[in-house]
């Protein structure tokens, strides 16, 4: 060990002198972290339940919105026999009550994604979560294709409103997202030698 301005080679070997914070890790600290890593890898490390990355926070946006555009946005504008606009829960309450699969799906994907808190966690959940996101999408396709076009017994007159249009695009935006779930893993990192935390030590060593 010599300070910085001792020398600049070894006196006893003429090796030249390098800063301690540039040398290498020595073989221990290598094998001491690469058994760290072995035993706790970043992707099975816990998250913070505030964490809103790798798509936390999108998935959760998206269930929340989906929710309440099946309680309160308008999903069809009746214009006869009667003069009335319903929201998906108004349909889900009356004959068509499967729409009520859509709402639940998003139920529980909030709870799905609120408690995946590692990457390989929000991964593992991805298919079931597409699922989930498709069953709206689902329902409004069929909603639309079986929707009834009256009788001569009985106008029918209506228009899907903006609420039905809402709820498919957040349907869409959840079978993307709940797919990129949790992100990519990330490459493993090189040791690093922990003198490097700390360019100011001017001390070398050979």
């Amino acid at each position: 060990m010599f300070d910085a301005a001792e020398a600049e080679q070894c006196p006893d070997c003429d090796i030249p002198l390098q800063p301690l914070h540039q040398l290498p890790p020595s073989l221990d600290a290598v094998e001491e972290q690469a058994l760290g890593w072995e035993q706790n890898p970043p992707e099975d490390q816990l998250r913070p339940w505030y964490d809103l990355g790798r798509g936390r926070g999108l998935l959760l946006g998206v269930a929340l919105s989906s929710l309440l555009a099946f309680a309160f946005a308008p999903w069809v504008d009746i214009s006869s026999p009667h003069a009335e606009l319903r929201s998906g829960y108004a349909l889900a309450r009356g004959p068509l009550g499967w729409l009520w699969g859509g709402a639940i799906a998003w139920f529980v994907s909030l709870a799905l994604v609120a408690s995946r808190r590692s990457v390989n966690q929000m991964r593992g959940v991805r298919a079931i979560l597409m699922l989930f996101s498709a069953m709206t999408l689902t329902e409004v396709v069929m909603l639309v294709a079986l929707s009834p076009s009256g009788s001569r017994q009985m106008h029918v007159a209506y228009e899907w409103s903006w609420g039905l249009y809402l709820a498919l695009a957040l349907s869409v935006a959840g079978i993307v997202g709940s797919a990129r779930f949790g992100g990519p893993l990330r490459p493993p990192q090189r040791a690093t030698s922990t003198a490097a935390a700390d360019p100011a030590d001017a001390s070398t060593l050979h």
